[in-house]
């Protein structure tokens, strides 16, 4: 073998051995950074990573489906004066996902004074069905100095999907309001429950709203009706202990039931 094809060899053989070091050096530089210096995939890098069906939803993410859901609707919120600087608070909310609600989600009232203070607030808990607009009522706040504003805070809720749902069928019918001023009782509210549909409830909340001049309510109450079985109906009435500065003009009586339960 002449000099020349010797050092060509030898040459070939350290191109190789250079190009399987570097190699060697990438692949460990490669891992280094996977293990140590790239950021963890997460479900709020906004990229389709990590077997994502979309971007941060599928795959070991949040269901898309669940992911696109709508954000339950605060139509408006009332602080309704009852007696001794204490509230009732009263808010009208809107559910439009269409097969999703919850069986159960927390919220607060918050109640601020002239000055936007924050002089009282109340939690509580809920449901809500899918497609549903309703009352959210809390009773007896006690202020102690008068309310200026009030706001409604809906904690981030867990959904549950109904399949094929249908609403339940409750009608009320044969509402009336009656000015009784029978010690204690100033005034009542009654009416008739219905439940014209398969299921029977063990429990139906009704939740009455009197309304006054410009359809602004005015006092809020609530009764329940214990067993309301399938085509059955029946007669329920709740009292106020207070009288009001305003004339009622309409009521409402809005039946709530928890199908999740």
């Amino acid at each position: 073998m002449m000099a020349g094809e010797r050092v060509e060899q030898r040459t070939k053989k350290q191109v190789i051995i250079v190009c399987v070091f570097l190699a060697a050096i990438l692949i460990i530089v490669f891992f280094a950074y996977i293990l140590f210096w790239k950021p963890p995939a997460t479900c709020v890098d906004n990229i389709q990573n990590q077997k994502e069906e979309g971007i941060d939803c599928g795959g070991p993410c949040q269901v898309c489906e669940i992911k696109n859901l709508k954000n339950i609707e605060i139509l408006w919120v009332k602080a309704l004066a009852t007696q001794n600087q204490d509230y009732d608070l009263l808010a009208r909310v809107v559910n439009s996902n269409q097969n999703y609600g919850s069986g159960k989600f927390s919220y607060e009232f918050q109640l601020f004074d002239l000055n936007d203070n924050l002089i009282a607030s109340r939690q509580g808990e809920a449901f809500i069905l899918p497609r549903e607009e309703k009352y959210i009522a809390e009773r007896k706040i006690s202020a102690g100095v008068p309310v200026s504003k009030v706001k409604l805070n809906i904690l981030p809720i867990s959904w549950e999907k109904i399949k094929d749902y249908e609403p339940p069928e409750i009608q009320i019918f044969s509402k009336k309001f009656e000015i009784k001023n029978e010690y204690p009782i100033f005034a009542e509210a009654s009416g008739i429950a219905k439940n014209s549909g398969r299921l029977n409830f063990e429990k139906i909340k009704v939740i009455i709203v009197l309304f006054g001049a410009n359809n602004e309510p005015i006092a809020i109450n609530s009764v329940d009706v214990d067993r309301l079985d399938a085509g059955q109906e029946k007669f329920f009435s709740a009292p106020w202990y207070f009288g009001f500065s305003t004339a009622v003009v309409r009521v409402d009586a809005e039946p709530q039931m928890n199908v999740f339960k």
